[in-house]
């Protein structure tokens, strides 16, 4: 990153730097808690729909987001 100048070094005769646009505004009553593992995390559940994504998980084929327990073995 440094590489690219993106990193702002003082005292080394750097220009001003020059931030261009609108501000970003965001309303923190649209915002959404959510859950995301490490590995994946544009695979996000919002916390509302863990209980149901958990429960489909647990049915779903074997896989990604999926056990493969029968109705008998839940």
């Amino acid at each position: 990153m440094k590489a690219q100048g993106l990193y702002r070094t003082y005292g080394e005769g750097q220009a001003e730097p020059f931030y261009s646009g609108e501000p970003m505004m965001l309303e923190l009553k649209d915002v959404k808690p959510s859950l995301a593992g490490p590995k994946r995390p544009h695979d996000r559940v919002p916390v509302e729909d863990m209980q149901s994504d958990f429960k489909k998980c647990l049915t779903n084929q074997i896989g990604f987001k999926g056990f493969g327990l029968t109705e008998d073995k839940l």
